[in-house]
């Protein structure tokens, strides 16, 4: 029972799109109603919500996010992008470098050594003297003679 997926998603004559969960689970359930199905009454089954709003490409979207969710999903291959493949990166094409993991002692002697960002700006500026105050004082007040009558 391991190789049974826990959705199967495929194309429906009259229903358009279609989701067969393998069991009963209200995560499952939950799962699917968050990426647009709803459960057809007295069946097993759930149907894509307005089917006539550009399916295909929002049954791919649904297929990826149940992957994303750890939801092992056998899908017809119009709506299966590339079976087994990470979802791409939604900062965009952007190649990134692989990231290899650091020790956490190294993490640590780096960040010690590190100036951080509110002492490199005051280290970078001209730093007030403790003697002198850091705001400018206004003019003394010339006191106005009294008049009299």
């Amino acid at each position: 029972m391991a190789d049974t997926p826990h959705i199967t998603i495929a194309h429906h004559p009259q229903a358009s799109v279609v989701a067969a969960p393998s069991h009963d689970h209200h995560v499952t359930d939950h799962l699917l109603r968050r990426v647009g199905f709803e459960p057809v009454p007295d069946s097993r089954l759930y149907t894509l919500c307005e089917p006539e709003r550009d399916p295909v490409r929002r049954t791919q979207l649904a297929v990826q996010s149940l992957r994303a969710a750890r939801q092992s999903v056998s899908a017809d291959a119009a709506y299966d992008l590339q079976p087994g493949e990470p979802l791409p990166s939604p900062l965009g094409s952007e190649k990134q470098p692989p990231h290899t993991p650091v020790p956490s002692a190294q993490r640590r002697a780096q960040a010690a050594l590190a100036i951080s960002p509110a002492r490199a700006q005051t280290a970078a500026g001209a730093r007030p003297s403790p003697t002198q105050p850091a705001y400018r004082t206004t003019p003394a007040a010339t006191p106005h003679p009294a008049r009299t009558r």
